[in-house]
């Protein structure tokens, strides 16, 4: 074989030799791009999972409202909160004014509705003001 059929044949197979080598690195890429899309899907679905699961949390939180009432609610609550951190009070001011629904008025010896609130003194249920 002549030098110059050699070149051509070593040339040739280098040739196959890196064609080989990217259509297995184009294999190992779409592979990846597979798994990518794979992994995408299932994190897509855990986010909708627990989107889901804060709607059906903050629902039972605002009594069962759904849809625009739920929405209105907490858009006036987040709205009530921004006024009240700008006025200066912390959160842990904001914390104290919560009601709870469990029986608020069961600190101040209260058990009926009147208008009376915890802590204010009344000259007609206590005889001393100055007691809660």
């Amino acid at each position: 074989m002549s030098k110059k059929a050699k070149a051509e044949v070593t040339d040739e197979s280098a040739v196959i030799i890196t064609d080989a080598v990217l259509a297995e690195n184009k294999a190992k890429l779409d592979s990846y791009e597979k798994s990518i899309k794979a992994a995408q899907e299932r994190r897509r679905k855990v986010i909708i999972e627990s989107k889901l699961y804060t709607y059906d949390k903050l629902s039972q939180l605002y009594g069962g409202a759904e849809g625009q009432a739920l929405l209105d609610a907490v858009i006036a609550e987040h709205t009530l909160i921004g006024k009240l951190t700008d006025s200066g009070m912390s959160y842990a001011d904001i914390e104290g004014l919560v009601d709870s629904s469990d029986g608020a008025d069961s600190k101040s010896g209260n058990s009926s509705d009147s208008d009376v609130a915890d802590g204010q003194t009344s000259f007609f249920e206590n005889e001393n003001p100055y007691t809660v």
